[in-house]
């Protein structure tokens, strides 16, 4: 992952630099009704330890009258002195119709894969009710309710003399899912979001907050920086229940 992962940060941040440069504040708007972002981040340090991060971001959004649908990829990787100690992807697709201009329907499809958590994948599919509680011109609050599935895989136990069968790692279950999403546009180039969820089951319960701060930098360029803490209540033994992502990242928006 790591070779892949700093050829794809140092793609992206040519592609974002070049895509600033060339247009600045007069870049060609995309077709109507779409929308998107594109956000990569590399760090390496070097010395007495190497240590490299990279981050990838994208989302793209399509409205119509009243449908909305939003497509959102992530990937984020990190390794120590040439080991890796962290790699992780996500992929969500999510649709809403709007039943009046304050409730509406929604349904989302996520797929989540970390390598060194308690699940070698989890998987979600929800159905459910949105409430936009208040949109202003400078902050919105959404809340949403949902029912739905998971189709989960713990990862197999270390060490491989005490193996877990088939049905002792499959944690699938049905579950029932709340959330909120609260965004403040603190000023025309600067934009607070702070997105959280729960997806609650009998055996257990997924919990993800995503906290983020961007900033514009020039033309469609800005700087993002995010905050990803996950949680699960029900892990192998010897892995922890919650674990941190940190990111800095350049972003493109189209």
């Amino acid at each position: 992952m790591h070779q892949s992962a700093r050829a794809l940060g140092a793609l992206c941040f040519l592609f974002l630099a070049s895509n600033a440069s060339a247009h600045g504040e007069k870049g060609a708007p995309p077709p109507e009704g779409w929308s998107g972002t594109v956000a990569a981040g590399y760090v390496a340090v070097s010395g007495n330890s190497d240590t490299t991060t990279s981050n990838f971001k994208g989302e793209v959004m399509y409205d119509r009258d009243r449908w909305h649908y939003s497509g959102l990829a992530t990937a984020i990787g990190a390794t120590q002195n040439n080991e890796t100690s962290s790699e992780a992807y996500k992929a969500q697709l999510k649709a809403k119709y709007d039943m009046t201009e304050i409730f509406y329907l929604f349904g989302l499809a996520e797929y989540n894969k970390d390598r060194f958590s308690s699940y070698d994948h989890q998987i979600f599919e929800i159905a459910g009710l949105g409430w936009r509680v208040f949109h202003t011109e400078t902050q919105e609050l959404n809340l949403e309710a949902g029912l739905g599935a998971t189709q989960s895989e713990l990862q197999q136990v270390e060490p491989p003399e005490t193996p877990l069968s088939s049905s002792e790692r499959d944690a699938s279950q049905f579950v029932g899912r709340i959330g909120a999403e609260y965004h403040w546009h603190i000023s025309e180039n600067a934009l607070f979001r702070e997105a959280i969820s729960s997806s609650i089951g009998s055996d257990n319960t997924y919990i993800e907050s995503l906290t983020e701060l961007k900033a514009g930098v020039i033309g469609n360029l800005g700087l993002a920086l995010g905050y990803l803490v996950k949680h699960n209540t029900d892990v192998i033994p010897g892995t922890d229940k919650t674990d941190t992502q940190t990111s800095i990242s350049l972003e493109y928006k189209f």
